[in-house]
């Protein structure tokens, strides 16, 4: 059974990238969430790198015009951006 953000365990983080937007995850904790935006790191473009995390990350407050038409379901465990 999947754990959907509602259990105010999972919590939303974004992490900038040096060459694309960034990566978006929801995850346990912040070890969690690294290793998911880490693991992500194939989707962006060669050499990109992922900055600090913004957790608890506003869903409005990311790029309305291609983050969000363009992101997964950001209430369960895994990577909502860029959408595998």
């Amino acid at each position: 059974m999947e754990t959907s953000l509602s259990s105010r365990l999972l919590r939303r983080y974004w992490f900038p990238a040096s060459a694309a937007l960034g990566v978006g995850v929801t995850a346990w904790s912040l070890e969690d969430a690294v290793s998911l935006a880490t693991g992500a790191l194939h989707l962006l473009p060669a050499g990109a790198t992922i900055g600090h995390p913004i957790e608890d990350v506003d869903i409005n407050a990311l790029d309305q015009n291609h983050v969000v038409p363009n992101m997964g379901p950001c209430n369960f465990r895994g990577v909502w951006y860029p959408r595998g």
